[in-house]
């Protein structure tokens, strides 16, 4: 099978994003009878798939040795960014299915086993602490997350470790798609969104000058609302320093305050309840152990880095 794959000049993160694109093509398909968007969803899903043809085509393409020209040096920009590219865009996707999937949200259930865990709601007991400027920081460490895991990404490119590269892309691919998949059937939009703690929690986080266009650009570019359980804040965190600690133990040291400032903030900001935080925790260390022993029995020195030219 691995030599079928090569042989196409298909690379893991190929195969892992056209298996991902089968399962939201099946949840649209169990979303038709509700789904008022008709045919865009399939557009979008075509779109991301032509986003994995085209990786397979310039895989082939720059490695014919055609002159460095303007278009060679495009796609091979294209082709280290390619996994980002996709993930948001069949991410951006998720709001015109995921709510006609599975139209009951499940905030009652996840605020109600934070209250039982603690006897407290975590959201509102924390506000005893929310100052503008611990907002303000609290923010930016809840939004570094975004580009966090590009600084380990980045320097195993720098050294062309590609296999490493293509195994830790890999990892925090199938961290998220997994959360991704997950959103469809437990759907949840947190502590900022649940109408009876937004009426417990009485104190703004409007901060200094950070909070506020922080979270309006993270309400903008994150349609989908319904991607509380489980953190993937804490998930995609977790990943990061588990590859870091594989492969720069010293940036791994640096990053410490950071993940734990993280663990604060989806709490802090409203945008997890505690039980989305535990399910990131075990999500991670299932994903890693199972998709890590895969990639090493499995895939790596079968199938090529999807980088690798």
């Amino acid at each position: 099978m691995a030599q079928f794959f090569k042989k196409k000049g298909l690379g893991v993160i190929d195969i892992l994003n056209a298996v991902f694109i089968l399962f939201i093509f099946i949840f649209y398909l169990f979303s038709l009878s509700q789904n008022p968007y008709s045919v865009w969803p399939v557009a979008v899903l075509a779109f991301s798939f032509s986003l994995i043809w085209l990786a397979v085509f310039l895989r082939k393409w720059l490695k014919t040795g055609v002159p460095k020209t303007f278009w060679r040096k495009l796609g091979k920009i294209y082709l280290d960014f390619y996994p980002l590219i996709f993930m948001f865009v069949i991410f951006e996707s998720f709001f015109m299915i995921l709510p006609y999937f599975n139209p009951h949200d499940y905030d009652k259930e996840l605020s109600a086993i934070d209250f039982r865990m603690f006897g407290v709601n975590p959201t509102v007991w924390i506000e005893q602490w929310v100052r503008p400027w611990l907002t303000d920081l609290l923010y930016l460490v809840y939004f570094i997350y975004y580009p966090f895991p590009l600084f380990i990404l980045v320097y195993l490119y720098k050294k062309r470790m590609f296999t490493e590269l293509d195994r830790s892309i890999f990892l925090l691919l199938v961290v998220n798609y997994g959360a991704y998949i997950t959103y469809f059937f437990i759907p949840a939009m947190g502590p900022r969104y649940y109408e009876p703690l937004m009426q417990l929690q009485t104190k703004t986080l409007n901060g200094i000058f950070l909070a506020v266009p922080i979270r309006d650009f993270i309400h903008i570019f994150e349609p989908n609302k319904f991607d509380a359980f489980p953190s993937l804040h804490i998930a995609t965190s977790l990943t990061t320093m588990y590859i870091m600690f594989k492969y720069n133990k010293k940036m791994f040291l640096i990053f410490i305050p950071l993940i734990l400032g993280i663990f604060v903030a989806v709490i802090y900001c409203r945008f997890h309840y505690v039980v989305d935080v535990f399910a990131g925790i075990v999500w991670t260390i299932v994903a890693i152990t199972v998709s890590g022993r895969l990639y090493d029995k499995r895939i790596k020195g079968r199938l090529r880095p999807y980088c690798k030219i």
